[in-house]
């Protein structure tokens, strides 16, 4: 057993330091826009990769700055409505302050990937439950739900966090005859 923990001690030693790694993907993002230019997506992918690690690595803002320009190298090389780059939306929105996460989670609700829409249109929802909208909320928790639902069918795990989370703010909305009614439709989703 020793010899494992020395193992284990000469290879965390050797681990190269976040500053390193760091470097090794601004350099190769810098590589992709010299060799390739703004409008690929390999350039794209390197600046995503870039803002993944900093996401990893516990710089937010670092990461917030690096996705905004993975926004902009989509929409130059994708398109402003492509998938990915309604995915890469919803991602900065995620490390925006709310007033700037709205209209990016607005527009990647658009996406016509039901797993990028439907976490949107739920993030929407909390946002316009937290500003009392409750009325709102509810019609972004419904469209979630029916992306969840594409997704997972009516028993899975997202739908009956939505189900649950829409039936609640219908009552908060003094809409409780319409929530016992979404929980007699989902009847596994409600905990019955």
């Amino acid at each position: 057993m020793p010899t494992l923990t020395l193992l284990l001690a000469a290879l965390l030693a050797y681990q190269p330091a976040s500053s390193n790694l760091r470097r090794v993907f601004e350099d190769n993002l810098a590589r992709q826009r010299r060799e390739f230019g703004d409008a690929d997506p390999r350039t794209a992918q390197a600046s995503r990769d870039l803002a993944l690690f900093l996401l990893n690595d516990g710089d937010r803002a670092a990461a917030r700055r690096a996705l905004t320009d993975v926004l902009k190298l989509d929409e130059s090389a994708l398109g402003p409505t492509a998938p990915q780059t309604l995915e890469d939306a919803a991602a900065l929105a995620g490390l925006s302050p709310a007033a700037q996460a709205e209209p990016l989670y607005r527009r990647a609700a658009e996406s016509p990937d039901a797993s990028v829409a439907g976490p949107a249109l739920s993030s929407l929802a909390a946002s316009r439950k937290a500003a009392g909208d409750l009325a709102g909320a509810a019609a972004l928790y419904r469209r979630a739900l029916e992306k969840a639902q594409s997704l997972e069918g009516r028993k899975g795990p997202v739908v009956t966090l939505l189900v649950r989370t829409l039936a609640a703010t219908l009552r908060q909305a003094g809409r409780a005859s319409e929530a016992a009614a979404l929980e007699r439709q989902y009847p596994v989703s409600a905990g019955r």
